[in-house]
């Protein structure tokens, strides 16, 4: 290999190097700014994110509040996990409606 083809060789790993650490740093602050939407969203539950024993990210959230027999009967959960801060605030959305109905319930006595 020539000095020629080695610079450009190095110069082409250079700004790929920099390409992924650019990158890199996008995501993290997009996780940092999903994470911020979710938790004032959601002030009722403890929300964040970690990776399992495999390196799978997991977005997790965990209700403050303790769950009643009755939540558990209509179907609400101390804790969620899902795989992105999508699906997560989705099940967060279907879980804050049945926490919210089973208030009404117990207000209304129905």
């Amino acid at each position: 290999m020539t000095d020629d083809e080695l610079l450009t060789l190095l110069r082409a790993t250079s700004e790929s190097a920099r390409d992924v650490m650019a990158q890199a740093a996008l995501l993290q602050d997009l996780r940092g700014r999903q994470l911020l939407v979710l938790r004032s969203t959601y002030p009722g539950w403890d929300i964040d994110f970690e990776r399992d024993s495999t390196g799978q990210l997991w977005w997790t959230a965990e209700l403050y509040k303790a769950v009643t027999l009755e939540m558990v009967a209509a179907g609400v959960v101390q804790c969620v996990r899902q795989p992105d801060a999508i699906a997560l605030a989705a099940t967060l959305a279907w879980q804050s409606a049945l926490v919210h109905n089973c208030r009404a319930h117990n207000m209304f006595g129905t």
